[in-house]
This record gives structure tokens, sequence and C-alpha cells, in this order.
């Protein structure tokens, strides 16, 4: 009887393995789909100093607008500007954003590399004079014509060139003060003690004197007198091989500055996170900037001025080649973010 059975069930084993067997060769084989890697995303590195005009940097890091743009932008915090600049002639950077006033020096003494574009559309204000007061000596030519003065300010930058136009419209001759080339973060505290008289210095550390002083201070400020601009700088090569990495850095500023436009409060607390300023100082000098990306005749006409007052002053070589700035500059990179951005002849 067991072998009775154990034929049968032989023969339904083999036709079961039989089965199988045929059933795996009609199936089409499994196709393994390999895992999605993701794009890798172009980096910049970027060259800046900590303060109010980097505004639109920061806030397109925060918000993420340069991820959504496309590119990987890692910001280097530098003491200055020019600091920054430095470093992006060093080799160190891929872009530097400074003042205009250390790109207009840095291209008479013969370093070659190529301006994208403002980070702010104009600032105002934005550096000024801040002095004791003394009673009767309510204007410029007053104060400074009553006795020399000692009157500190930042060499190689903005300030510098501003105390140049300064002294010159109101008629006060260099030998009727005494420049002191100082750092900013020691201004106020000089100012201050008194030994001082006035400092001419941007924001916020124009604002920090002003509210340290008080009823004891006075402002001596002239929005005609001087726009201090802060510009993107990089290298022709990086515009050769890197364009539209490049595209991207611009298109997010826009869209930062879209949004700055659209949440003051909200770009305000950014700000305030980078740079641990207080909400009122922020509140007070947030309508010295206007806070936009552009290509302006300004920064044409205020470079050209800076280098004929550095040669003026001797601060290049005799015979050094005058610049032409406008050669200097490159357009596309912001016109194809933002065709109504760029104004130039």
């Amino acid at each position: 009887m067991k072998n009775r059975l154990i034929v049968p069930l032989v023969v339904v084993a083999v036709i079961v393995a039989l089965g199988i067997v045929w059933l795996r060769k009609d199936r089409a084989p499994e196709v393994v789909e390999p895992t999605a890697r993701p794009a890798q995303i172009p980096k910049l590195t970027v060259g800046i100093q900590v303060s109010p005009a980097m505004t639109l940097l920061m806030v397109a890091e925060k918000k993420g607008f340069f991820d959504e743009a496309g590119v990987d932008v890692e910001l280097k915090e530098f003491t200055a500007g020019k600091f920054a600049l430095q470093a992006f002639l060093g080799g160190s950077l891929d872009m530097a954003v400074s003042g205009e006033v250390p790109v207009a020096l840095s291209i008479l003494q013969g370093n070659k590399f190529r301006v994208v574009g403002q980070v702010v559309e104009k600032t105002i204000n934005e550096v000024r004079v801040v002095a004791h007061a003394e009673p009767g000596l309510d204007t410029a030519v007053k104060f400074f014509k009553s006795k020399k003065r000692k009157l500190a300010t930042s060499f190689g930058g903005g300030p510098e060139f501003f105390t140049y136009n300064f002294l010159k419209k109101h008629g006060i001759s260099e030998s009727e003060v005494e420049l002191i080339s100082q750092k900013p973060e020691d201004m106020t505290s000089a100012l201050v003690s008194g030994s001082v008289d006035a400092i001419a210095i941007f924001d916020p550390v124009a604002r920090f004197a002003e509210r340290a002083m008080g009823d004891r201070g006075i402002t001596f400020a002239d929005a005609e007198i001087y726009s201090e601009l802060y510009v993107a700088s990089v290298m022709q090569k990086t515009l050769d091989t890197r364009r539209e990495a490049l595209s991207s850095f611009m298109k997010a500023l826009t869209t930062a500055a879209s949004f700055v436009a659209q949440h003051p409060d909200e770009s305000k607390d950014i700000l305030i996170g980078y740079t641990k300023l207080d909400r009122q100082v922020v509140d007070d000098i947030w309508p010295n900037f206007v806070f936009k990306p552009a290509l302006t005749p300004l920064f044409v006409d205020l470079t050209t001025a800076e280098a004929k007052w550095a040669i003026a002053k001797k601060a290049v070589p005799a015979g050094t080649v005058f610049p032409d700035y406008r050669s200097i500059v490159d357009p596309q990179i912001l016109q194809a973010a933002d065709p109504a951005a760029v104004n130039l002849p």
C-alpha cells in the first residue's frame, strides 16, 4: 500500500518542479533600478564683511534661495570687505563682496578681475561724521574751523573717500584737521573718551557712536557727497568656466530682494541673527540701504573719481595707467537674472 502511494507522490512532485521551472523561464527577468544619486550643484565660496550691507546674501542663505536657484554658496566672514578682497586676490575665494573703494584701488594697482553686480543699489548717508557737540558750532564749517580737530576714519575704504569729499565740499583744508587712521570697532570709545573730536565712518558704527554720545553728540551728513556701494568681484576664469553658478547666485539675490521688500521684519531678524546687532540699531539704519542687486552708472562714476583721488594723493606710483572702470563690469550675469537691474551706458 505504501509503495502505491509513493509513486503518485513522486510524480506530483516532479510535475510541480517542472511547472516552477517553466514559470521562471516564461517570466521576464526582474530589472533592479539603480538608486538615483542627487546631482551635485555647483559651489561658490564668497567672502563678505558681516554688516547690514550684506543683508541680501544673508537672507538668500537663510531662506534657501541659493539652493533653490541651483548653487551651493558658502559665506566666509571677514572683519572688513577689503580683507575679503585681499583673500579673493590671493586665490582662496571664488568671489568677494566689498565696498567699491578697495575695488577701485586694486584695479588701479594692476589687479585683473571683473565686477558682476552691486548687492545694494545705493546707500543714503550710510557714511557720516559724528562729533562732539559744542555750543554755537552747529554746522560742519563752524565746527571744523573753530580749531584744529582730530578726525578719525578708516583709511583705504569708503569712509576715507567720504572724508576727502566732505572736507572739500565744506572748504576745510587738510591742514585744519588731523586725520587719524582708526579701526571702526575702536571709534565709538575714542569719540566718547574725547581722544578724537569726530569720526567719519559707516553704519552700524556711526549709529553706535550717535547712541553713545546722545545729547553730547552732533551728526554731519550729506547724501550728495557719497553713496557707498558694495560689489561682487570675480576672476575672468570664473566667468568663463562657472557662468551658470554665477547666474544662479544673482538669481538668488534677486529673489532675496523681493523677500526683503515684502517681509522687512523677518529680514531684519535674519540680519540680527548674523550680526547680533541690537534691534533698535537695525530699525534706525534700515532706511540707509536700498537692498536690490544692480549695476548703475554710479559705480563707474565713483570708481573713476576714487582713482583720480588716489593718484592725486600719490597712493600709487607715478605713471600708473588710468583704468577704464566700465570695462571691468560684466553685466550679462545680472541681466540674465533681472534685466531691469542693469542700467549702464
